[in-house]
């Protein structure tokens, strides 16, 4: 058996090995910034987003046999370009650790520039994620896709009328998904549950230009496109593309946290080594994609230490590997193992461990 969730448990549960341990195995090295390359990503990822629409303005689509060409080259331009936006919003996500730039003003500058795109307030983001971060996998605090997870008694005591989002996960195939969009949708107006009010009333006036920045630059995206090029042309020049970017940074997302072997924490029972280490995995994607996306998913060393640059994530997570190979939890995507989540699992309370997995009858489905 390889390294799962429940064996890194037992072995830090074992040994005591503390979050603040594990850091230490990472070099000074990772933490030092590179301007160049910093950069590099940022020119690299408008690059690719600008070559989408350039590419999409040389396909047509007619009537008759010659469809059965421009489909499937309308949808590889999307799926190019969906990628290339979520490689944008990764150089966001570094700006939003303050790892893009040691000045602040310029993470905020990126930041706002890479995340408006995708229709992502930047200050709204930022809070939030920084609150996964420090609850990871923590059941009352998580705030993606293991949000609305709920055990079967607990599921029954639901309603559609009070309840109708974790119903609509459950109900629908791959609801963890919908979950996901929704939470971030749902984001900007639960920020004050985030904030204690007193940084809440002071974060307020950032909070609200964020908002009116990335309501105005989604404007001039989708109003531009619709006045030039109409509804047809505001779809296929950036919201088929903007649907792909959406839904596999949903994906990356939930599988970097989330498997049938997936451990859940209550207040009591978590700890920051269990949140960063034990619920928290590498899931690698081609090459490609790594390089696209800005090693995304070399994801253990990020939660580790979120402010190491994206382009050290291979030497954190070569030391890492070296230091602790068997808290390690890296896999390559395979699309086989999405099978567990074509029914949204319910949990189950293992009261020896006080902690929650996959409900059996689910494990024993998946």
């Amino acid at each position: 058996m390889g390294v799962s969730p429940t064996r890194v448990d037992d072995h830090c549960l074992r040994t005591g090995l503390s979050l603040a341990e594990v850091r230490k195995a990472l070099p000074s090295s990772v933490f030092v910034h590179s301007p160049l390359r910093a950069w590099g990503a940022l020119l690299r990822a408008v690059l690719l987003v600008a070559i989408g629409p350039l590419v999409l303005t040389q396909l047509s689509l007619t009537h008759g046999t010659d469809l059965v060409w421009q489909i499937p080259l309308h949808l590889l331009a999307w799926t190019f370009f969906g990628f290339a936006l979520v490689g944008l919003f990764t150089v966001g996500h570094d700006a939003g650790h303050e790892a893009f730039s040691k000045r602040p003003w310029v993470n905020q500058v990126v930041g706002h520039l890479c995340m408006f795109p995708l229709v992502n307030s930047f200050a709204v983001w930022v809070i939030t994620h920084d609150h996964h971060h420090a609850h990871t996998q923590l059941r009352g605090q998580e705030v993606d896709w293991a949000a609305h997870l709920r055990t079967r008694e607990e599921y029954t005591k639901t309603s559609w009328r009070r309840d109708f989002i974790v119903r609509a996960g459950y109900s629908m195939p791959f609801g963890v998904f919908f979950w996901i969009l929704w939470n971030t949708v749902r984001r900007s107006g639960s920020i004050h549950v985030f904030l204690p009010p007193r940084q809440y009333r002071n974060e307020r006036v950032r909070l609200w230009v964020s908002n009116g920045l990335m309501l105005l630059g989604a404007l001039s995206i989708y109003g531009g496109l619709l006045w030039w090029a109409g509804l047809w042309g505001m779809v296929k020049y950036y919201g088929a593309a903007a649907f792909v970017a959406t839904w596999v940074g949903a994906l990356v997302v939930t599988l970097q946290h989330a498997n049938a072997d997936t451990l859940y924490f209550d207040k009591k029972s978590w700890r920051p080594i269990r949140g960063q280490m034990v619920s928290t995995f590498d899931i690698r994607f081609p090459r490609v994609l790594s390089w696209m996306w800005c090693h995304i998913d070399i994801h253990i060393p990020h939660h580790i230490s979120p402010k190491v640059p994206w382009y050290r994530l291979p030497e954190a997570r070569k030391a890492l590997l070296d230091t602790h190979p068997e808290l390690y939890q890296e896999r390559p995507f395979r699309f086989r193992d999405l099978g567990w989540m074509w029914k949204t699992p319910f949990l189950e309370r293992d009261d020896e461990r006080g902690v929650w997995g996959l409900d059996a009858r689910e494990r024993g489905a998946a």
